[in-house]
């Protein structure tokens, strides 16, 4: 347990091990007959195994991370596979979106339109396990995602098979952010052995990536690939793949910002915006095109406001508004209250419009990383909507975008946070005691590990090299 290589395996071994009782799987799976899943106890034993996996995790994970600083060199893309490893059989960590994702994929292997009516038309085992909250909401994915559901639907309709179907989406989405960053980081100034340490070894990554098979993974690595394009002068090729991107999840095509700044380095903000129209243009005809071969077409862009049905705490929108709607309910107001969260929300979608439209014609290309980066944040804190991996958009950017001392913390104690407390989730909806019980669990063990984060050195930058 010295070695951090072997402390990670064996927490990722861990965290594989306790999903057999803590996630929410189909009650036709074999994971379902399992005894612990049936009680209380069992499910708290399960709990405290969950986070004691995620800590080891994010404690190897941390202490490579103050080995590189030193200037080891550490074979850290194996590390990441096989810190992965343990989790690619495993049930779905932390959410149930990815039941929901092979639900969608056999909406459109049984000819439905997924834009316009829920799993919930389907029998069956394959909607078992769909969150009751997304049982008759549309998709509100690009036609990527569901055209290859619909094509793995065709041969199975076991929903586990599907699910791990999906998770493959998120190992290749992995893969792709580990070929781009290094080759991001020399081009903005940064040791691209930090970059990789911070982005493809984060725990973060591989937990809510890998495990719990988002397809913002996919989305994430289609966009840094296209930055990376970009800046091998392939900027056709780069807008291309971002539009890609956005046909996974629209936000995956500010990666535009980037492709039009390498385009045009250090122009004026005609060309800027020249370039900007150019990108943004392929990238647009690309997500349309995609649309269209799959036959899925772009109905999704009408169920964007999906996601937003639920009030997350991580949306600063979100709090501003629910804040003003009891202050205003408390008041008798309650037609103004009913409107505030949708005026607030309103309010942060023009704000996040704002800040995007000032990033896009200001950045130059040594700042087009933070520039991407600043605006998807803005996305995740300004929009309707925010869980915790949303923040994952973000982290290739900012963490390549000579990020310092104090950006390197940050990022460190979000994504350790993040991490520690993602059992936090919906599936413990209502359950008070084990909420108290794993609370009390990710603070006994997030503390200490936040404590070291003083350890951590500043970011050595490293000469511009090709990228």
């Amino acid at each position: 347990m010295r070695s951090p290589m072997v402390r990670g395996v064996v927490g990722a071994v861990v965290v594989a091990a306790a999903s057999l009782v803590t996630s929410v799987v189909p009650a036709s799976s074999w994971v379902a007959p399992i005894a612990l899943r049936h009680s209380l106890p069992g499910r708290m034993v399960g709990l405290t195994f969950m986070v004691a996996g995620l800590g080891l995790m994010a404690w190897a994970w941390l202490t490579v991370g103050r080995r590189v600083m030193a200037g080891e060199r550490l074979p850290l893309l194996r590390m990441t596979a096989c810190w992965s490893a343990p989790l690619l059989l495993a049930p779905p960590l932390f959410s149930r979106d990815a039941w929901s994702y092979a639900a969608q994929g056999a909406l459109v292997a049984e000819g439905y339109n997924p834009y316009d009516v829920g799993p919930g038309v389907l029998s069956g085992h394959i909607i078992e396990a769909v969150d009751p909250m997304w049982m008759q909401t549309p998709a509100p994915y690009g036609p990527l995602p569901l055209a290859y559901g619909g094509l793995v639907a065709h041969l199975t309709m076991d929903p586990y098979l599907l699910m791990l179907a999906h998770r493959l989406l998120a190992v290749l989405g992995i893969v792709l952010i580990a070929w781009a960053v290094p080759r991001l980081a020399p081009a903005c100034r940064v040791d691209p052995a930090i970059a990789t340490w911070l982005v493809v070894l984060n725990p973060m990554l591989i937990t809510h990536g890998i495990g719990a098979a988002h397809n913002d993974v996919l989305m994430l690595g289609l966009a840094c690939s296209a930055f990376a394009l970009a800046l091998t002068g392939h900027w056709g090729t780069a807008a291309v793949v971002a539009g890609a991107a956005a046909a996974v999840k629209l936000p995956g095509g500010l990666v535009v910002i980037a492709i039009a700044a390498v385009m045009s380095p250090l122009a004026g903000r005609v060309l800027r915006f020249a370039s900007l129209a150019i990108a943004g243009a392929v990238s647009v005809l690309t997500l349309v095109t995609i649309g269209a071969l799959t036959g899925v077409g772009s109905g999704w862009l009408g169920a964007l406001d999906v996601p937003g049905l639920v009030r997350s705490p991580f949306s600063l929108a979100n709090l501003i508004g629910m804040a003003a709607s009891g202050v205003l309910g408390w008041l008798g107001e309650d037609t103004a209250a009913e409107q505030a969260l949708q005026i607030v929300r309103l309010v942060g979608i023009v704000a996040a419009l704002g800040l995007i439209a000032y990033l896009s014609l200001r950045s130059s290309i040594h700042y087009a990383a933070r520039a991407v980066g600043v605006a998807l944040l803005a996305v995740v804190v300004l929009g309707p909507s925010a869980h915790d991996w949303y923040f994952l958009w973000c982290l290739p950017f900012l963490a390549v975008a000579r990020p310092g001392r104090r950006l390197t913390t940050i990022i460190t104690a979000v994504s350790l946070i993040f991490t520690i407390a993602a059992p936090l989730n919906s599936s413990l909806r209502g359950a008070t005691i084990p909420i108290l019980t794993t609370t009390a669990l990710v603070i006994a063990i997030a503390l200490p590990l936040l404590n070291h984060l003083r350890t951590l050195q500043p970011a050595r930058k490293v000469p511009v090299t090709a990228a």
